[in-house]
């Protein structure tokens, strides 16, 4: 059994005793600073020779001076590599194991609170604090050897991604402390491998590895999470501005998963906060860490909407068109964020969620509340039955009209306002699509009491589409596609639905203004498309939505990959771009702008929704 406590470990504050309702009280000082007794470019010992090494050489009085010595990162075969590692004469035959030794000073192990290892180890490890095994990433459970190789060959984030966790604190002693890690490869011929390790330390609050992000904002509430390395009581400090958090909430159960609910805020106001225990501050208190409750629902204040689509490739992509919308939007805030789903490619697991959406967008999720739909890769990882697994555990959705609109008891589907904007979120993938079913009868109960001016559905599968999916082919995605537009958007129509914003599709594709077309691609009658132009004024003109009649479908699934073997031919489609990019609505009253930008933040097309009486 490893001492190593990995922070994929979950538990809930939900339900727990101890949680302290928002008061005021002065926080506390902030966290001591960090300090790195192992730095990611550091200086290793290290054996390439694929000997047999036993296990004398994790101990700390083993003697290394034969071993050749560079910086991280180690190994080879990636050509990003500061030291190149060798692996013998015969690329088909290379060694399964590389040893690598750091030894590094602690003046006082009994001031640390917390510390934290981060590991990169490409295709597997086992590492060694004092000669006492602290971790393993992606090897067998049983005893190991030079010849023991990784569980598989890692690939895409996984080769660059840390994985992270700390340890018992008592296996660190004043003076000289040995790091010792062996990485293997998964078979002889891997093309690469890769070594690099950090450690950290620090004597306030335990070290936070995700988050802080914020759920489930509304006029006068939100939630705020994070996970820490080492469980803790959970504290949120908030205020107007930074050095004035003149409020507290939070719980005293301990915990690495900390979810704690701030109530009773005003309305559109900003807020500054932080994160820690009791004891400390561990995060937050400065202007990276602040959020804007919603304005009363009803009231016209400008709404600035980001939507992201199949975002969740954990990649070069990701991150440019995240950065392409920084370039676009300069220092005005966003004020809703939408995920279309297949946000965590590709299955949907709690560490591929922290490579593509915690460590994507760090600061949006530090400021902006994120609202999800499931997508068909994120599905994987869940059971649908019981609503359980990485999605419904990573996200803290309202079940019961908590943010506005009809309580929908599940998290798979929900509703929110935002000042003039009604938004549904529906489930294509898991939950029934039937009419009459439960999400059908709940959409329509919903949308009968909102009286909002603009309403937007979204959800993952596009009712039209020649992407990289066929909304014409049945068997395409077990029918959701064809299912989606049979039943639902009828139902969306009939009610005053404006915009429909769906993924999957690997590619930007945007309707003419429609109404009616419920059969396949083929069957798109004239009299379904209520307005033939661009949408652009000064050019065909706005769409004008006239008692609730009429909607734009865009399918904005390019936000991580796109696909350019498709034939993107959809009739009802005005514009269809296989490019990266994002979107951006901006609502002004009665006026409803949508921009499609590159990754470099270019405008490559729009479109506005008025609406008349």
């Amino acid at each position: 059994m490893t001492r190593f406590m990995t922070v994929l470990l979950l538990a809930t504050l939900a339900g727990c005793s101890g949680f302290k309702a928002p008061q005021d009280i002065s926080p506390p000082g902030p966290a001591a600073a960090t300090q790195q007794l192992v730095l990611f470019g550091t200086t290793w010992k290290y054996l390439d020779d694929g000997s047999d090494q036993g296990t004398s050489w994790r101990d700390p009085a083993f003697d290394d001076a034969s071993w050749a010595s560079g910086d991280a990162e180690l190994g080879y075969g990636d050509g990003d590599e500061v030291t190149v590692t060798s692996f013998g004469p015969d690329p088909d035959n290379k060694p399964i194991t590389t040893y690598f030794r750091k030894t590094f000073q602690v003046n006082d192990p009994a001031a640390i609170t917390d510390a934290l290892l981060r590991l990169i180890a490409d295709d597997g490890a086992v590492v060694y604090l004092n000669g006492t095994e602290i971790t393993r990433d992606n090897m067998p459970e049983d005893e190991v050897d030079y010849l023991t190789p990784a569980i598989d060959a890692i690939s895409g984030f996984r080769e660059s991604t840390p994985a992270v966790g700390t340890f018992d604190l008592s296996l660190l002693v004043a003076g000289a402390n040995t790091l010792a890690v062996e990485v293997h490869q998964a078979n002889t011929t891997s093309s690469d491998m890769s070594f690099a390790a950090e450690l950290l330390v620090t004597t306030g609050a335990p070290f936070v590895v995700r988050g802080p992000y914020l759920q489930q904002l509304t006029t006068t509430s939100v939630i705020v999470r994070w996970r820490t390395a080492r469980a803790a009581e959970s504290r949120v400090y908030f205020g107007p501005l930074p050095d004035l958090l003149t409020s507290v909430a939070g719980s005293d159960f301990p915990s690495m998963e900390h979810e704690v609910a701030l109530t009773g805020l005003r309305a559109d106001t900003s807020y500054t906060y932080g994160v820690g225990t009791t004891v400390a501050l561990a995060a937050g208190n400065d202007a990276d860490h602040q959020f804007r409750t919603a304005p009363p629902i009803g009231s016209m204040r400008n709404v600035r909407i980001w939507v992201i689509g199949d975002s969740g490739t954990a990649d070069g992509n990701s991150r440019a068109v995240a950065q392409g919308y920084r370039n676009f939007a300069g220092d005005m805030p966003t004020d809703v964020w939408l995920m279309l789903g297949d946000n965590a490619y590709g299955s949907g697991t709690d560490a591929q969620y922290q490579a593509a959406m915690f460590d994507i967008y760090p600061d949006f999720l530090r400021t902006t509340a994120v609202w999800p739909t499931m997508g068909n890769h994120d599905a994987i990882s869940v059971d649908a039955s019981a609503r359980t697994g990485p999605y419904f555990d990573i996200f803290t959705l309202p079940i019961g009209g908590e943010a506005g609109g009809e309580a929908s008891g599940t998290e798979a589907y929900y509703s929110f306002d935002y000042g003039n904007v009604h938004f549904v979120c529906l489930d294509s993938h898991n939950s029934g699509r039937s009419p009459g079913g439960g999400m059908f009868r709940w959409l329509e109960a919903d949308l009968a009491d909102t009286t909002a001016e603009f309403v937007i559905a979204f959800w993952h599968h596009p009712p039209y589409s020649k992407g990289t999916h066929d909304s014409d082919e049945s068997a395409d995605s077990g029918g959701r596609m064809r299912d989606m537009r049979q039943t639902f958007v009828p139902l969306l129509e009939s009610m005053g639905v404006d915009l429909v914003l769906t993924g999957h599709s690997h590619s930007y594709e945007r309707s003419f203004f429609l109404n009616g077309h419920y059969g396949e691609s083929h069957t798109l009658e004239p009299s379904s498309i209520l307005d033939g132009g661009n949408g652009r004024e000064g050019e065909d003109g706005a769409y004008v939505q006239r008692q609730g009649a009429g909607a734009v479908y865009a399918v904005a699934g390019s936000s991580g990959r796109v696909d350019t073997d498709t034939p993107l031919d959809h009739p009802a489609m005005v514009v269809s771009l296989a490019i990266l990019g994002s979107m951006v609505l901006d609502i002004q009253g009665t006026r409803l702008t949508a921009r499609f930008l590159d990754r470099n933040g270019a405008e490559l097309d729009s479109f506005m929704i008025v609406h008349t009486n």
